[in-house]
């Protein structure tokens, strides 16, 4: 950051001389129009990265020289000795803004070699995770290489350009996951929404974008859109919702199948009916045993029960009751599918807590939808129960439930499993300085720093405030503490603005190792006590357990 914003500044008076010669020629020129255009690029490019590096002074005066110059564009015999005056004045306050801003890079280059700054981020690849590829276009080189050092923060590869011609052969050569695209370069103020739409296949799958420019009138969003841009985001630019936007547009999880236990005691029927779900793409367990289905409650863990109401030995009825006496299991969407056709009894059946009553011989589709129907609502509330309502990550007793079963595979399987405590630094003082909506922002910006960097199969939960917690398996200690060091040294490098503000966030982490014969409750011990050292000796920092409660 220190060295962008002291080499944005060293440029600014070779800007200035530029914009001078241009300011000559338009004065000279038969054809004014070009040299126009390319002047008001300067004082575009000077406005967008000044308000990048919060240098809201010369932004704005910046501003005001490209204001003026587009007033009189396209005018006959508008490019007189007045306007020059006028505009040198502007060049003549720009050139004093930033001769005052020169006394700033001593104390930026000092921050560039002090150790204790925020670290760049640097994208080092690893056979940890998976990265997404984003490129960036704008031809403000200050303002893409700025993007392209927060999102690398974030765990995305970034490749940066500056000509719609260089973003165009890029695209050719390889396909992004996503794309930042500024609108207005020299080529046009609608250029980069021009490129886009020629780079756009006629069919197939669209090209991810995220258009983003000092514009914000109406037919530059309209066009946007168009074009096939998902999100338009005015500069200055808040790189938290860049990320936000990239996280869902780049997102290729797929949902999970639905699960569905079929209980019916004719093999045939319940064959094609788990047939019917299958094709649909679930995954279905069926047994021909009302006995078996606790255990299979259990081991299977069933978004949907379809059961028969008439079962010998056990009636759907019966189970229906069983199951709903076991308190994990009170609202298990149970199904009850027969031929019965009195609506009394059908009424009596669902009087025990079953949710829906389908009628022998079914539809295909109406048990599908039927299915998916209530298999969503049951999902929904898990979702619920097991997930931080701010971050979206697994709740405290979700995480530990996972650790458990984690040291449990692990034991079974002579495996390997880390689990890491992190802790915000001075999370207090962010809340009471900059308020608790921005600490929210922190909270939630560390929480997308963890999920993209890590593998799906690892958990990330909130632990509380602004503890969290990551369930690392089938890895050792040393590969362990490496990717949370690395974490650590990305979320000390993204940039929280608000209003004049800009400030820097780091977290500390104790991480341990099960070792084959501690439980799950001594490895998180370990791992609070290594967290314990790590605040203890300067925060920002990551500390490993020693099996013997050393460190």
């Amino acid at each position: 950051m220190a060295e962008l914003q002291s080499a944005f500044i060293g440029q600014i008076p070779s800007q200035l001389a530029k914009a001078r010669e241009l300011l000559l020629e338009v004065g000279l020129a038969e054809e004014p129009e070009k040299s126009a255009a390319n002047l008001k690029r300067i004082f575009h490019n000077l406005r967008g990265s000044g308000a990048t590096f919060g240098l809201k002074n010369l932004s704005a005066a910046a501003k005001d020289a490209e204001t003026l110059i587009t007033q009189v564009m396209g005018q006959s015999g508008a490019y007189t000795a007045e306007f020059a005056a006028e505009l040198e004045q502007h060049i003549a306050g720009i050139h004093r803004l930033a001769m005052q801003l020169q006394s700033l890079i001593p104390q930026l280059d000092k921050a560039c070699a002090d150790k204790t700054a925020a670290p760049a981020c640097v994208a080092t690849p690893h056979d940890f995770s998976v990265r997404k590829v984003v490129y960036v276009c704008d031809d403000d080189q200050f303002q893409a290489t700025h993007i392209q050092s927060q999102l690398i923060c974030f765990g995305y590869d970034v490749l940066a350009f500056s000509t719609v011609e260089e973003l165009r052969n890029a695209v050719n050569a390889r396909r992004p996951d996503a794309v930042i695209m500024d609108i207005v370069f020299p080529e046009g103020a609608d250029a980069g929404l021009t490129v886009i739409q020629d780079l756009q296949p006629a069919g197939g799958l669209q090209l991810p974008v995220v258009f983003i420019s000092v514009r914000s009138d109406f037919p530059a969003r309209l066009q946007a859109v168009r074009a096939g841009g998902l999100a338009f985001l005015t500069k200055p630019l808040n790189y938290l919702d860049i990320v936000e936007h990239l996280d869902v547009i780049t997102s290729n999880a797929k949902p999970e199948p639905f699960r569905v236990l079929v209980i019916d005691d004719e093999p045939h029927v319940a064959a094609l009916h788990a047939s019917i779900l299958e094709k649909a793409g679930m995954i279905v367990q069926v047994t021909h045993d009302p006995v078996t289905a606790i255990n299979l409650l259990r081991e299977f863990r069933p978004e949907l029960v379809l059961m028969d109401i008439y079962m010998p030995d056990c009636t759907g009825s019966e189970l229906a009751h069983v199951i709903r006496q076991m308190p994990e299991y009170i609202d298990m969407p149970i199904v009850y599918l027969s031929g019965e056709t009195d609506v009394r009894k059908k009424r009596s059946a669902l009087a025990v807590g079953a949710d829906d009553f389908l009628v022998k011989p079914i539809d295909a589709g109406e048990l599908v939808s039927s299915v998916v129907a209530r298999a969503e609502r049951m999902r929904t509330l898990r979702n619920l129960m097991v997930r931080d309502s701010l971050t979206g990550l697994f709740n405290h007793t979700a995480t530990i439930q996972f650790l458990e079963n984690a040291v449990a595979n692990a034991r079974r399987r002579r495996e390997t499993v880390c689990f890491a405590v992190i802790d915000v630094d001075h999370f207090k003082s962010v809340n009471d300085t900059y308020g608790h909506p921005m600490g929210d922002k922190v909270l939630l910006a560390l929480s997308r720093v963890l999920r993209q960097q890590l593998r799906q199969n690892d958990l990330v939960g909130r632990f509380g405030g602004e503890e969290f917690a990551l369930v690392l398996r089938d890895v050792s200690l040393e590969k362990a503490w490496a990717i949370i060091d690395k974490l650590r040294s990305d979320f000390a490098g993204i940039k929280f603005l608000t209003n004049d503000t800009e400030f820097f966030v780091t977290f500390s982490a104790g991480v341990a190792e099960f070792i084959g014969y501690d439980e799950d409750h001594e490895l998180r011990e370990l791992a609070d006590q290594a967290l314990y050292v790590a605040k203890r000796s300067g925060r920002n920092k990551v500390i490993k357990a020693e099996p013997a409660g050393g460190s």
